[in-house]
């Protein structure tokens, strides 16, 4: 269903020494599907990013990346993200890496979005800096119209 591909020559490396920023989020395979919506919710909202699935937290000790063992484990978090985005995020790439006896590492990639999106508990996220920020009222109707797609005229 999504491309799997080999890991580039050192991406592993990249990926362990990647720092966690306005762009880039790297998530334990463990992570509640509810929890993840946040910060897919919080990228699209934002200026987009990428997430990392199957890679543990810089503070772990041990083995880092530890992904699933085959597409189908990860099939319950592709399904929160997909279908309980509301309004669903569009134009998304899923590929999943394959760093073989660790694991796949599912890698999303969320484009900056025209819309507001709301997780599945109708909450808003905004994505500053490395972290997600949830936000509330008029921080929403703001930003509805830097989006453009709440007209100010209309209000």
């Amino acid at each position: 269903m999504f491309d799997c591909r080999k890991p580039d020559p050192g991406e592993d490396l990249k990926l362990l020494t990647l720092k966690e920023d306005h762009f880039n989020d790297l998530k334990s395979k463990e992570i509640k599907p509810s929890k993840l919506q946040e910060s897919f919710v919080a990228f699209a909202n934002s200026d987009g990013g990428e997430l990392y699935i199957g890679i543990k937290d810089q503070k772990e000790e041990g083995e880092r990346i530890v992904g699933f063992s085959n597409p189908e484990e990860a099939n319950n978090i592709i399904s929160v993200l997909l279908e309980d985005t509301k309004p669903s995020v569009e134009n998304i790439e899923i590929e999943y890496i394959d760093f073989e006896s660790r694991g796949l590492v599912l890698h999303i990639s969320i484009p900056k979005s025209t819309q507001v999106h709301y997780t599945a508990q109708d909450d808003c996220f905004i994505r500053i800096n490395a972290e997600k920020r949830k936000i509330k009222g008029n921080r929403i109707m703001q930003l509805g119209y830097s989006k453009g797609s709440v007209p100010y005229e209309k209000k």
